[in-house]
């Protein structure tokens, strides 16, 4: 797995997280970076990867240029391959945090500024979906899941596209929603 273009282009990821760890891959993240970039842009902005396995997709978003990125998972293993993956790429501490911890306690714990992006990769079982949509604190989230999600109020469906097994969705915070605070 490698850095598909930006500062880090063609540099190399370590990917073994565990058997259970589905690393996006780079077919997927190139159309989700292409869509990104071709609507909302993807340099100077704050993104969130939350189940962040080997941190591929915040490593990519900080290649191209974001200005930071949050990862958050709840496997030791996995914040130990994000770390080395940033370190590897030597990457400016100044432009990202890692966290280790389940998505619903960093979301409760989380009283920062909102994101301008997050993707949000749960494992294909996850089920919660709208609670987990109303709870991130972000404008735009990109979805990765084996079946169509609906949004919840508050929140516009941008587009879904098909990849194989894994759905793309991206979902928009409405305005009226971020201002009635229905969107933290």
């Amino acid at each position: 797995m490698r850095v598909l273009t930006g500062a880090n282009k063609s540099r190399k990821l370590l990917s073994g997280v565990s058997e259970a760890t589905r690393p996006t891959s780079s077919r997927v993240r190139k159309s989700v970076f292409d869509i990104l970039w071709s609507r909302v842009g993807i340099e100077g902005k704050s993104v969130l990867d939350l189940f962040a396995g080997t941190g591929a997709m915040g490593i990519e978003a900080l290649s191209r240029g974001a200005k930071e990125a949050c990862f958050v998972d709840r496997s030791k293993r996995a914040i130990g391959v994000i770390k080395e993956n940033l370190r590897r790429l030597e990457m400016d501490p100044s432009r990202y945090r890692v966290v280790n911890s389940d998505y619903s306690s960093f979301l409760d714990s989380y009283h920062g500024n909102d994101f301008d992006i997050a993707f949000l990769d749960p494992p294909y079982a996850f089920a919660d979906w709208n609670e987990l949509l109303v709870r991130v604190p972000a404008a735009i989230m990109v979805c990765e899941t084996r079946n169509p999600i609906q949004p919840p109020s508050g929140l516009e469906k941008l587009l879904e596209r098909k990849y194989g097994t894994t759905l793309v969705t991206l979902f928009k915070a409405s305005k009226s929603a971020v201002e009635k605070g229905a969107v933290s």
